[in-house]
């Protein structure tokens, strides 16, 4: 009896041996880029439109009916050299010839095919660039194709999260979950890398898909380590926008649709932060592929848990 017991107890500490303890996994390693410097557009943004300025550079637009495009005054101004904000004096003299701003739809300058010219512009009075870097060129024929974006009635606070489109170098870039970092009574100030994309580009909501601000300047100098943007706010020039749509063949809302949300690259594959348009690459589980940071009050998207990373940061980590 003893005997059968003690062989009893044998097989049961033999089993227990052989079953494998849980080990703990090693903490997220990511890999961030800053200042976040974007992506090339993977063909999420087809309402961001470029502006070809006569051979005088370009500028990014947003079509917020088919043929209403929403972008910055200084694209279409004849600056009078007065840029810094505050300006010490009038800092726009005069509009270029609406006939000649080429308005190309694609994600590439070289591919880029012409769809229309500027036929009419509305812009805030007065000569100010500052907290008023906003203008509605009307187009001289329709794009149809492109389901338009929406203004937001209301603006962004800080700590919100955008979306920011805008050409660089001749390409669309985006650069995803972009914080608010500060506001005043007209303008925003995003924390992505300064001079990384031309005038005019929208700020999109990331909760709403909805455009917040328009691109107006670079806050500090471009090899800045920690950079910001400077946008218009669009919700402060409502009444400008609605009576741009009123002028426009297509003023009513139908049609209308919300620009994507969330991140375009969540979940692909990735070497290093710069990758990934919100600037985080995760390696853990075996896997590297593109993600956001996260917080308490910054959630992470379905399938994706806020995690605390081998550099001390928290980043959003698939379950």
């Amino acid at each position: 009896m003893r005997l059968t017991l003690l062989l009893l107890v044998v097989l049961a500490l033999f089993a227990c041996s052989a079953a494998p303890m849980p080990l703990l996994a090693d903490a997220p390693y990511i890999d961030v880029a800053s200042p976040l410097r974007g992506i090339l557009d993977p063909g999420a943004d087809p309402a961001v439109v470029l502006l070809d300025l006569d051979g005088d550079g370009h500028c990014t637009g947003a079509l917020l009916a088919s043929d209403v495009v929403l972008t910055a005054r200084r694209c279409l101004a004849l600056p009078s050299g007065y840029t810094p904000c505050p300006a010490p004096g009038p800092a726009v003299e005069n509009s270029r010839d609406l006939a000649t701003i080429r308005v190309l739809v694609g994600d590439d300058a070289g591919s880029a095919v012409e769809r229309a010219r500027g036929r009419a512009i509305l812009v805030p009075p007065g000569d100010a660039l500052c907290g008023a870097d906003i203008a509605l060129l009307l187009l001289d024929s329709t794009i149809d194709d492109i389901a338009p974006l929406t203004v937001s009635p209301i603006g962004a606070a800080v700590g919100d999260h955008v979306r920011s489109v805008s050409y660089a170098g001749g390409h669309k870039v985006v650069r995803d979950h972009v914080p608010v970092a500060a506001t005043s009574a007209s303008e925003l100030e995003l924390t992505e890398a300064p001079c990384a994309g031309v005038s005019g580009g929208p700020a999109i909501d990331e909760a709403s898909g909805m455009v917040v601000g328009v691109l107006s300047r670079s806050g500090t100098a471009c090899d800045a380590t920690e950079g910001y943007d400077v946008d218009t706010r669009a919700d402060v020039f409502s009444g400008l926008v609605s009576a741009a749509l009123a002028e426009g063949t297509m003023s009513h809302a139908s049609g209308q649709a919300k620009q994507k949300k969330g991140a375009v690259d969540l979940g692909a594959s990735c070497s290093r932060g710069s990758d990934c348009a919100a600037g985080v690459c995760a390696m853990y589980g075996g896997s590297q592929y593109c993600t956001r940071p996260c917080s308490v009050h910054d959630a992470c998207p379905t399938k994706n848990r806020c995690m605390n990373t081998q550099q001390g940061a928290t980043a959003c980590i698939e379950e």
